[in-house]
């Protein structure tokens, strides 16, 4: 390992770093509302491109942080880092109305490098939940009186994981991740009277701060078929696990307008320091591959996740159970073209669905997304920069429901850099 190669990472994430932070608004789906939020999923900006399926994927160029068993594919003699961000563009429609609305967030920040030849170890930062929803509901009283409740939810949950992975034999590995889930959700409903300036207006705030620790499984086992082409099978495992919450409850009344304007009147309910938990699912995952290496990568996954027992602050939110299927690819026409950039060029393209686990009216909602997306390598260096576009829906007009359409675009970038080589001096 090298002071100067050190001197480049350490500068070149101290430069991201900023982008990272103002990068963390959150979601703007209005069903977050549920839970701790909308659950991302667990993808680098490579597999993004690929519709997520990467439990069978594994590599010495990207960290893939969806199953533990993966990181065995980091060279012994490398350092890997891969940095991440995306955006979003919605459209939420009704059979009334339509709002347009963006935010941008981080996808990852991840490193990984060798322990030995046999134990790869990674460390990365992604944002686990997202929460940020706003709903105006208006009803005319029995007074003939406007009221109009708006419900908001803004923050979400990060995670860090430390994971570790073995390689038992040359085509067999197994891996772990352990996380440490930390954030803060907010949720406040609002009872206004716009048309009436004599009746109070009240609010609910709820504030909870949430942390705890979980565990992660994954398995990898690889069959050769051909010079340099195998075929990937893969599992994922994770256990229920309880995280902390420490809630605070704040009702007060006040006077104001629509424009913000506000001016408080009294408290009228106050408690904090109110101990509780949240009770994350188990899920498991299966995947399959076939590599032709540095020519073609085929991977599909399927994922299921038990929402139907998720429970906060001891209540259940009425969720069902998630399941997800994905199918990707990625070509590379060539690895070695001196006269033309874009046979070196990673060319992806994937395709997902998956039932979002909410039900209403016996509308069981759903969402399917297609993606593609390019791996532009850099010159002289193992560096890549990568680019994900994903076209998708969610939601229904059934019921007087809401439909979502989104873009969402990632970027990033993945540095390998040989750190662990003794250099030989004549």
């Amino acid at each position: 390992m090298t002071i100067n190669r050190l001197r480049k990472t350490v500068l070149l994430v101290s430069m991201l770093l900023p982008l990272l932070v103002l990068a963390q608004n959150q979601t703007t789906s209005p069903y977050s509302f549920f839970g701790i939020g909308d659950v991302n999923d667990q993808v680098n900006i490579r597999t993004f491109g690929m519709g997520g399926a990467n439990l069978a994927v594994r590599s010495n160029m990207y960290i893939n942080f969806s199953n533990p068993a993966s990181y065995t594919g980091i060279d012994s003699l490398s350092f890997v880092a891969g940095i991440g961000i995306q955006s979003t563009m919605a459209s939420y429609r009704t059979n009334e109305q339509t709002s347009n609305l963006e935010n941008t967030s981080v996808n990852h920040l991840s490193f990984a490098f060798p322990i030995t030849h046999w134990w790869k170890t990674s460390i990365a930062l992604t944002p686990y939940s997202n929460v940020g929803y706003e709903v105006q509901e208006d009803k005319v009283l029995d007074i003939n009186v406007l009221s109009r409740n708006i419900y908001q939810g803004t923050g979400g949950v990060d995670r860090i994981n430390w994971g570790n992975a073995f390689e038992l034999s040359k085509n067999f590995s197994v891996g772990m991740n352990a996380s440490y889930y930390f954030g803060r959700v907010e949720h406040r409903t609002s009872v206004i009277f716009p048309d009436s300036a004599y009746i109070e207006n009240t609010r609910l705030t709820e504030r909870d701060l949430i942390n705890g620790f979980a565990l992660s499984f994954g398995v990898q086992y690889f069959i050769p078929t051909g010079k340099n082409s195998f075929i990937g099978l893969a599992a994922t495992y994770s256990p229920t696990a309880s995280l902390k919450i420490d809630s605070d409850l704040l009702a007060t009344t006040f006077i104001g307008d629509e424009e913000g304007y506000e001016v408080g009147i009294d408290t009228v309910y106050v408690q904090t320091g109110f101990e509780g938990e949240t009770v994350l699912p188990y899920t498991y995952g299966f995947g399959i591959s076939w590599e032709k290496k540095n020519k073609l990568l085929i991977a599909a996954d399927f994922m299921f996740d038990n929402w139907s027992d998720f429970t906060y602050l001891n209540e259940s939110n009425n969720l069902s159970d998630k399941m997800k299927a994905s199918f990707g690819l990625e070509y590379i026409p060539t690895s070695n073209s001196l006269s033309n950039y874009f046979k070196l060029v990673h060319y992806r393209v994937g395709f997902r669905y998956q039932k979002m686990g909410l039900e209403f009216n016996n509308n069981d909602l759903a969402e399917y997304a297609i993606s593609v997306g390019f791996g532009l390598p850099l010159r002289k260096s193992a560096t890549i920069l990568n680019l994900g576009i994903e076209v998708g829906q969610n939601g229904t007009l059934e019921s007087s429901l809401i439909q979502e359409r989104f873009v969402k675009v990632a970027l990033g970038i993945s540095i390998k850099e040989s750190w662990f080589r003794k250099g030989k001096y004549f």
